[in-house]
């Protein structure tokens, strides 16, 4: 799709943007209108705005065949920026380069007339995205068949869901041709059944040298589809870099702002650190490691901590290398510094850290660990590990439920306590990430009235 890998497709220099922001829409009208009056008043211009910078000194690059997410809080400037990219909005200062054929999904039904049929619509739609005439009616076909929405398409798109508006406008995308898509988070109302269809075109296009920008809150999407990651906050570039480690840091920082809602002030031993009711020397002095190795990579409230993690074989062994579907006993030591009811947790996710399997207390059903201060607990988990051949690491954490819904209070997150490695499976490679025993039963199919006859 591009005569070079390393073509710059995008170039976002010293990139900011204002907004004027009234208090009422009276405002606005006096504002404007005294930028007029004092011409024949000689008065000053009347300014009663108040200024919003959306994005304030933005650099960023994008490559061919690169896939981008640009992650943040809502508020932080992610679709203000799209939108510089696509060329919807003009900057305050800086500047933006933009090179090859560029397509946008920005906001649901843009680009259509809601009064025009589905198939109106496509043709329109179609046009706008520089397709000719001629390449829009050999397309067509491909593009209804690849909306899936039946007989709607030559109903009015007003009277459309929102799922249906964007199975049609990302069919028409997908027939474009472009060499750099930019989507926000207009896919997010799609059903599963369209998302999975849609992730599917999306690597599809990454093989064939295609370039995305995409703008999401699901950590899992942005992991899976893109390699590296901008993270927002109040209009400025917080992180950028490898996908997985800039996702964390969203994620940690979204950890912090639930605990902070959640959390509940100690008790009257504010202030007082209890005392390890552990002494075993050897055993603490591998605590202290642990905790050193992790010192300033953790995320919680420390009300309760992982002290030490340990990968077992079924021999009870310590091991970081393991065959296809071994037995595995994950042992997880915690410390409770605070009186609490929580549950211990982990998950093994791949070296995109996308998670793959995992438990908690909640879905095995254990009742919550009570702990007091001062002591330290161990838990085990003894599971398998049916997983592609490749690296992996565990992810720890430990959280005090709230209610029912799954907010909880994070004690302690460990994001990759432990690295360890799969190895193939001898009976031939597995190409998913994790498998599931099945039973297989095959016969010959006979009719019935083959049976009949029998």
């Amino acid at each position: 799709m591009h005569d070079s890998p390393a073509t710059e497709l995008i170039r976002c220099s010293a990139l900011s943007k204002s907004f004027r922001q009234y208090s009422k829409p009276s405002d606005r009208l006096l504002d404007d209108l005294s930028h007029v009056w004092p011409r024949w008043l000689g008065g000053r211009p009347r300014d009663s705005a108040n200024e919003f910078h959306a994005l304030r000194g933005i650099d960023l690059t994008l490559s061919a065949g690169e896939a981008v997410a640009i992650i943040g809080r809502n508020g932080s400037g992610k679709s203000t920026l799209l939108q510089l990219i696509a060329g919807t909005l003009s900057p305050g200062s800086g500047t933006v380069l933009v090179r090859g054929r560029v397509c946008a999904m920005l906001e649901l039904g843009v680009g259509f007339n809601p009064e025009f049929t589905g198939v109106e619509n496509v043709r329109l739609y179609a046009a706008v995205l520089g397709m000719s005439g001629e390449e829009i009616e050999q397309r067509l076909p491909s593009i209804i068949a690849f909306a899936e929405i039946g007989d709607f398409v030559a109903q009015p798109v007003k009277t459309y869901s929102s799922g249906m508006y964007v199975r049609l406008a990302f069919a028409v995308l997908a027939h474009s041709d472009p060499e750099l898509l930019i989507v926000d988070e207009a896919l997010s109302v799609g059903d599963a059944a369209f998302q999975a269809k849609c992730m599917h075109w999306f690597r599809g296009f990454q093989e064939a040298g295609g370039s995305l920008l995409l703008v999401s809150h699901d950590v899992g999407t942005v992991r899976a589809i893109c390699s590296r990651a901008i993270y927002l906050e109040s209009g400025r570039i917080k992180a950028e870099g490898p996908c997985g480690e800039v996702t964390d840091l969203y994620l940690h920082d979204i950890h912090q702002t639930q605990n902070q809602v959640l959390a509940q002030p100690a008790a009257s031993s504010e202030g007082a650190t209890p005392k390890c009711q552990v002494t075993d020397a050897a055993y603490l002095a591998r605590c202290q490691a642990f905790e050193q190795r992790w010192i300033n990579k953790r995320q919680g409230t420390g009300d309760s901590r992982v002290r030490l993690v340990e990968l077992l074989n079924a021999s009870g062994e310590p091991s970081e290398l393991f065959q296809f579907d071994a037995p595995a006993i994950i042992r997880i030591h915690v410390e409770c510094l605070r009186s609490a009811a929580v549950s211990v947790n982990y998950k093994v996710r791949d070296r995109h850290l996308v998670s793959v399997i995992g438990a908690d207390f909640l879905i095995t059903e254990q009742p919550l660990l009570t702990m007091q201060p001062g002591e330290i607990h161990c838990i085990e988990y003894r599971t398998r590990l049916p997983l592609m051949h490749g690296d992996y690491s565990l992810r720890l954490s430990i959280t005090e439920p709230v209610d029912k819904h799954a907010q909880a209070v994070f004690h302690d997150i460990v994001e990759v306590a432990l690295p360890f490695k799969v190895l193939p499976a001898d009976r031939g490679w597995i190409y998913t990430q994790s498998y599931l025993p099945n039973q297989v039963s095959v016969r010959q199919w006979q009719d019935q009235t083959q049976l009949e006859n029998a």
